[in-house]
């Protein structure tokens, strides 16, 4: 956590804490368990926090629950590591200055519930999401992602946002519980719940017989 500083004058930056030479629990932003200085919650958005993130440097908070981040002007990528927040629940991360790819890492957070992502500069595609199977709320809009979107078991998800993107094919089974909205702006997305329909399948090329002359 001290590879991030949080912007603004030195008055501020003091008041902040963050030092390794003061208890951690009393640095702004992060909550503690109850007598224990064991992390649970860091949350920090929209206080002009500025570095380069290092996911195992937050992650050495091995009982981290929540992680808010968002609105920040951090960058850099997230980074394999951040596959060491074994216990992650929460995990927000929306509008930031992130780039890169997602790491595969995420999919390894099984007791993740939500997951924002929204407002960054991601490209390539999703990792392998679906194997989260309490994943609730998945909003990652406005980013450079591309691919086919996972099969989701959409029942589960109380949220669900990738417009604006660059995501194609034909979109899941979704049982109607999502409109349009959270896929708008992917020209290559085809299928319900959008109006442009999935090309068919053509079918395959008949051959024809050659007469055989005796």
């Amino acid at each position: 956590m001290d590879k991030l500083s949080p912007g603004g004058n030195a008055q501020r930056d003091g008041n902040w804490g963050w030092n390794m030479t003061s208890d951690h629990c009393n640095w702004a932003g992060v909550s503690c368990y109850p007598h224990s200085n064991s992390v649970w919650q860091i949350g920090i958005k929209k206080s002009s926090l500025s570095g380069v993130f290092y996911a195992s440097s937050v992650c050495m908070a091995k009982d981290l629950l929540i992680l808010s981040l968002k609105d920040n002007t951090i960058h850099g990528t997230i980074g394999e590591e951040m596959g060491k927040c074994k216990q992650l629940t929460h995990l927000y991360l929306s509008g930031i200055n992130f780039s890169g790819s997602l790491p595969d890492s995420l999919s390894h957070l099984g007791n993740l519930k939500r997951l924002e992502i929204s407002d960054n500069n991601f490209s390539g595609e999703l990792p392998d999401l679906p194997r989260i199977s309490g994943l609730r709320n998945f909003l990652a809009q406005n980013n450079n992602l591309r691919g086919g979107i996972p099969n989701f078991d959409f029942s589960n998800f109380d949220q669900f946002n990738v417009s604006n993107n660059n995501f194609s094919g034909p979109i899941p089974d979704v049982h109607g519980l999502f409109t349009a909205d959270s896929f708008l702006g992917n020209p290559g997305l085809c299928g319900k719940p959008l109006s442009t329909a999935c090309p068919s399948a053509s079918p395959p090329p008949t051959v024809k017989q050659k007469s055989i002359v005796n």
